[in-house]
């Protein structure tokens, strides 16, 4: 039996999203309740490594946990917070990816219809001092629970014993990483 590949695993990986701005706008259902898959994030970021495959991972873990009895993302209710400046770590391709999924945005969100309804603005922020630099908060501004996720790939990593060149041995560490996801990230839950 052949392995997957990781374009294989990156479009199976989907995490599921209701829009309820374009329900309100009467969008057709497929444009208010979609899944978004890891293979989309990665033509979104322009690559597949590490860090988007992190921004992924740690969105589904968040949404499993702040929604968990539809494991559906509702755009507009969270609010982002990393530990990370915007301009350390890959924290920008991280955010990016987190904010097509979430719909959350910094300054260039769209800032409300009428000014009041479905803001995305403002809803991402950097630098937060009770974060670890490898730690993202998840809020629901729905019910203020939150969640920390703190991503390590290493962690992941720590069984990889593949001896390939770059950039095959990228794509093979970001699969492998896929593979043990469940050692890459922690779940922390957020007391109000």
């Amino acid at each position: 039996m052949t392995a997957e590949t990781l374009q294989t695993v990156a479009k199976k990986m989907t995490i599921a999203v209701h829009e309820p701005f374009a329900q309100y706008l009467q969008a057709s259902e497929e444009e208010f309740n979609f899944n978004i898959s890891l293979m989309e994030c990665y033509r979104f970021a322009g690559h597949a490594c590490h860090s988007v495959t992190g921004a992924f991972l740690s969105t589904q873990a968040a949404i499993e946990a702040l929604y968990p009895d539809t494991k559906t993302c509702l755009r507009g209710d969270l609010k982002i917070e990393f530990g990370s400046e915007l301009h350390e770590r890959a924290t920008g391709p991280r955010s990016n990816v987190i904010s097509f999924i979430t719909g959350s945005w910094g300054e260039t969100g769209f800032p409300g219809l009428k000014g009041t309804l479905f803001p995305r603005k403002n809803l991402i922020s950097y630098g937060h001092n009770d974060l670890q630099k490898n730690e993202v908060r998840f809020r629901r501004i729905s019910d203020n629970t939150a969640v920390t996720i703190s991503y390590d790939s290493s962690a992941a990593l720590e069984n990889y014993a593949e001896q390939l060149e770059f950039p095959q041995s990228w794509r093979s560490e970001i699969l492998h990483i896929l593979n043990n996801k469940d050692r890459a990230y922690k779940v922390t839950r957020q007391h109000s």
